[in-house]
């Protein structure tokens, strides 16, 4: 007899499927809007994504719905970014662009995990409906599908928060009203709005609808895909400014936003995370464009890409303006470290997170100050309150985590043939969800020619990071399984 907990398991993802599968149907409509070579192919992904998707849903369905408590919550959430990227790939492989179902899968993962690394060598070459269901990835994948069902589809009940918790990872989890549909309901209003909002100011700009959307989409979610094969570099300043203009909003969490449109501004300012946030973009700016300043390119194009690079970096978005690799080992080595540290919690970004940095320094000082105030009682604050010791290690347990799958990943990849420059850049840049890294993976590259081993640990490395190691690597644990399941 199947236990009740994988009958939940089975239906909520046949919920998300069917949801994912109505996403496709979008797609097909671009497609026949613009007559395209992508109409069958979309049809039968979104036939076959329905289709096992209703199964799942009324699997079992006389039988009741256990609860969906935190252990659930951390398996459901795991494992549908895994079902999502699995027929997510659908449409690219039955296209008939990619060369095998792996590579397609690749590039599924890449979408709904924000991460914008691609395989696809001619990007132009891709119909419309394609291109659009690879842009609506990112989409999806930066609000995050559990937070949409959990705002408009009431099957979850009491369970929701189990999900927010699990697909919301972090030390600030963006928690807007009590009730948690409310929340859901809250960011996607927010989300969606931007996004229309952007999309109008980039066809204003000068763009096509369709790219505005595309773009708009890839933008707020920090996804990164871009229509074009240079991404944006060919487009105009002005197109550059929009897109830092709605970048920046995309690496700030949502309870921030909301208070902005309430007007409540005091909020923001004295938001701690916020500052250090901003200040990493204008040092960050500043530095790059003292190093990188060229005269042939002039003042205002010189500064313009040291700013977009610095704020589509550390937002994860991974747009490209300028060939960074031209920059020399000094930028490269800023642009890495904003790679690693991303943007704020609860925002669609990827990387450690501000917070958390903030907290592992003011916890490096207080060991400090201890080692000569041996009887003191030193708390760590954050925004004048105490942070909890819980909240310190589990800070210091998601960084270790971070730099062990870091490291194991380079010399995986370096034992696999890929030079240390690379590995070390296309490993951090696919865990911390940004996409573009260093050498022949540098800004205009991508993964196409890269061993399919090496392929797998970067699509592990993209899943991981964009469920911030935890709610995946918690399901290898033993004591995970022991009277749960």
């Amino acid at each position: 007899m199947i236990k009740q907990r994988y009958i939940t398991l089975m239906r909520v993802i046949g919920i998300l499927l069917t949801l994912e599968a109505g996403f496709m149907l979008l797609s097909l409509g671009v497609a026949i809007a613009y007559g395209g070579n992508d109409i069958l192919p979309l049809s039968l992904s979104t036939g076959i994504t329905m289709m096992v998707g209703l199964t799942l849903r009324f699997f079992k369905r006389r039988q009741r719905i256990t609860h969906i408590d935190p252990k659930l919550g951390f398996m459901i959430v795991a494992m549908i970014w895994l079902v999502m990227s699995v027929f997510g790939a659908l449409p690219y492989f039955l296209e008939g662009y990619t060369l095998s179902y792996f590579d397609a899968f690749f590039e599924s993962m890449s979408g709904f995990s924000t991460t914008s690394a691609t395989i696809i060598t001619n990007v132009e070459a891709l119909p419309n409906g394609i291109l659009f269901w690879r842009s609506l990835t990112n989409w999806i994948g930066g609000v995050g599908i559990v937070v949409i069902v959990i705002s408009f589809i009431p099957f979850f009940g009491g369970g929701g928060m189990s999900l927010f918790a699990a697909e919301v990872t972090g030390p600030n989890k963006g928690k807007l009203s009590p009730h948690i549909k409310t929340t859901g309901k809250i960011i996607v209003a927010i989300y969606v709005s931007l996004t229309l909002i952007a999309a109008l100011c980039l066809w204003i700009g000068g763009m096509t609808p369709f790219d505005a959307v595309c773009h708009a989409f890839a933008t707020l979610s920090s996804g990164g895909f871009s229509t074009k094969n240079t991404s944006i570099s060919l487009y105009s300043p002005l197109i550059h400014y929009i897109l830092i203009v709605f970048m920046i909003p995309s690496g700030i969490n949502f309870p921030l936003m909301y208070y902005a449109i309430k007007g409540r501004f005091r909020k923001i300012v004295i938001n701690e995370e916020f500052k250090v946030y901003i200040y990493a973009i204008l040092v960050a700016t500043g530095v790059i464009f003292l190093l990188t300043y060229d005269t042939s390119l002039g003042l205002e194009a010189s500064f313009r890409h040291s700013l977009f690079q610095t704020v589509s970096i550390i937002t994860s978005a991974g747009f490209i303006s300028y060939d960074y690799a031209l920059w020399g080992t000094s930028a490269s080595l800023i642009l890495l470290l904003l790679m690693f540290s991303g943007a704020m919690s609860g925002s669609t970004t990827g990387g450690l997170k501000i917070i958390r940095i903030i907290i592992l320094f003011k916890n490096a000082k207080q060991i400090i100050k201890r080692s000569f105030h041996k009887r003191a009682v030193l708390p760590i604050k954050f925004e004048k309150q105490i942070v909890e010791p819980r909240v310190v290690h589990n800070v210091l347990i998601v960084f270790l985590l971070f730099i062990i799958t870091f490291v194991v990943a380079v010399l995986a990849l370096v034992g696999m043939g890929l030079d240390l420059e690379e590995a070390a850049g296309a490993s951090v840049s696919c865990l911390s969800n940004m996409g573009t890294g260093f050498g022949d993976i540098g800004a205009f590259g991508d993964y196409s020619t890269i061993p399919y081993s090496a392929k797998a640990i970067f699509i592990s490395l993209m899943y991981l990071g964009r469920l911030e190691l935890v709610t995946v690597l918690v399901l290898f644990m033993p004591s995970f399984w022991k009277s749960s399941f």
